[in-house]
């Protein structure tokens, strides 16, 4: 294959994003904005799935370029996995959960600033409960994909993003839910569509340890959080590499597409390279 992961989102044949989300109890700790790791993280969810509704209006139309799984992982008990919500663009545009008014400021015109009240449909609420059981997250989101691909096979290749604030824990050992989480990354990471492999984005909004992301080499990294991440991460295709630059990534042949200890900024910036589709997907 010339080009993987190149395809465009089209209405015929529309790409896959899966958000795996993180609502362990943790990340109920303060992020920022007076806001937790959960709240933050679900503006940023709900806000890109609305940008998305809004980049694929076609007059009062929503195009179906994309499908949105929504799977959070520890919300409604210790070791569950929720289908929170898997639908269409439209349908997310037709019905949010409900409307929240939010203070925007916007230019006068004149050099200054006065504060609107604008509308957002919100379509995932914070939950921070349990444990970390990512492997099953993961699991649960290869067999989406191959549900799907077996149904399109002919469609671009899905993008798993996964936000998280730790390794993964269900209670025994850390090493073993890794190695799990690692494992069934490498299967997904290995299946086989017309587009090229499934891919798989993280990252890790942390305590203000060590950032990275995009490395190259396991060798690069210090820390056991950061050396996880970049086995559970795709390599960044080359028609994802102007959307990383976009973002103000540094991106070389061999990155891997991952953030460590992301600050709120570059968590909106990872967000935004990995829903984008990569540079030219949209038809």
């Amino acid at each position: 294959m010339s080009n993987p992961n190149s395809k465009q989102w089209s209405s015929a044949t529309p790409g896959y994003i899966i958000f795996l989300v993180d609502q362990s109890g943790s990340m109920q700790e303060s992020y920022t904005e007076g806001k937790t790791r959960a709240e933050f993280t679900s503006l940023v969810i709900n806000r890109t799935i609305n940008e998305l509704v809004n980049t694929n209006m076609d007059g009062e139309k929503v195009k179906d370029r994309v499908f949105v799984s929504m799977i959070g992982y520890g919300g409604s008990s210790a070791l569950a996995v929720d289908d929170i919500r898997s639908d269409y663009l439209s349908s997310f545009a037709d019905n949010p959960l409900r409307m929240e008014n939010l203070k925007r400021k916007v230019s006068d015109g004149a050099g200054g600033l006065i504060e609107i009240d604008e509308q957002m449909p919100i379509f995932i609420e914070p939950t921070a409960n349990g444990l970390t059981p990512m492997a099953d997250a993961l699991t649960f989101a290869k067999e989406l994909i191959e549900g799907w691909l077996q149904k399109k096979p002919e469609n671009p290749a899905p993008i798993i993003i996964n936000i998280s604030d730790g390794l993964p824990y269900t209670g025994s050992s850390v090493d073993d839910a890794m190695n799990k989480a690692i494992s069934v990354s490498k299967d997904i990471m290995s299946i086989n569509s017309a587009d090229g492999n499934p891919l798989i984005f993280n990252s890790h909004i942390g305590d203000g340890g060590k950032k990275c992301g995009f490395e190259e080499s396991e060798s690069e990294l210090s820390d056991d959080q950061a050396k996880f991440l970049f086995k559970i991460s795709s390599k960044v295709p080359d028609s994802y590499k102007q959307a990383a630059v976009k973002q103000d990534f540094k991106v070389k042949s061999e990155s891997r597409g991952f953030v460590s200890n992301a600050e709120p900024e570059e968590f909106i910036k990872f967000i935004n390279f990995g829903s984008s589709g990569g540079s030219d997907k949209i038809a």
